[in-house]
């Protein structure tokens, strides 16, 4: 994983903990860096989320077929 990749991830991190405490100005921005350095990282991290949103206990359950 390159540097600019990474950084760009810690980024939309750092965006969501700003989001978490209420200041959307500052997640908006570091969004709009963390695109701007690579947005596959931005990407990534929420097909990461979404992954993680699906395996919880409060997840609900996948019909099997």
């Amino acid at each position: 994983m390159s540097d600019k990749h990474e950084h760009a991830r810690d980024l939309a991190e750092e965006a969501l903990e700003a989001l978490d405490k209420g200041d959307e100005a500052r997640a908006d921005a570091l969004i709009a860096e963390a695109k701007k350095l690579d947005k596959s990282a931005v990407v990534e991290l929420i097909e990461d989320l979404d992954e993680d949103a699906g395996s919880g206990p409060a997840a609900p359950s996948q019909p099997t077929t």
